[in-house]
């Protein structure tokens, strides 16, 4: 679903140069969209979407830092695209259905598991032939979150999420062909 939404936009999911700017995006594919950066009181506030009637508005939080707030954008997209009932949506946190699906969503839209398990695999040789595990995984880490202009915690989570799959891409499925098995991608 996202992915199809990806590729209705023109974007080529499998480049490995892969890399999108969501805020951008937002304005340039969604109408009568407004985006505020609010400095929220709380930083568990990540972003907000509110659609009205004539017009809608994300809001993201200030205090994030500007992959954060990448990320915090495509969710709300998610939302906004996905989630078409009228009302307000709030990053938070909060762990129900709607939130599980936008952040998994904004995981697979901004780093599409096409591009980012043959990024990750090479990048991964590349890190661990130099450097001590720790060492190596921290800057393989920091790498990927340059890359796809996200925070690091998104990209461990991602990480985490898509083991089985790199599992079948390290052991020689192309990535064309790896069958999705992990729970956040379905």
């Amino acid at each position: 679903m996202v992915t199809q939404k990806a590729q209705s936009l023109g974007f080529n999911v499998s480049s490995q140069s892969y890399k999108i700017e969501s805020a951008a995006l937002a304005m340039k594919c969604c109408l009568n969209l407004h985006i505020e950066v609010v400095p929220f009181q709380d930083l568990k506030i990540c972003g907000v979407l509110y659609r009205g009637e004539f017009s809608t508005v994300i809001g993201l939080n200030a205090r994030r830092s500007a992959a954060g707030k990448n990320f915090d954008c495509m969710h709300e997209l998610i939302h906004y695209w996905f989630h078409p009932q009228a009302g307000f949506y709030c990053t938070d946190g909060t762990k129900d259905h709607l939130e599980w699906q936008a952040n998994s969503g904004a995981a697979q839209f901004l780093m599409p598991y096409q591009s980012f398990i043959p990024n990750y695999c090479d990048m991964h040789d590349k890190f661990y032939e130099r450097h001590s595990p720790d060492v190596a995984h921290n800057a393989l880490v920091t790498a990927l979150a340059r890359h796809y202009m996200v925070g690091e915690i998104a990209v461990k989570i991602h990480i985490e999420n898509l083991s089985a799959e790199i599992g079948q891409y390290v052991n020689g499925t192309p990535v064309d062909k790896i069958k999705i098995v992990s729970p956040n991608r379905k």
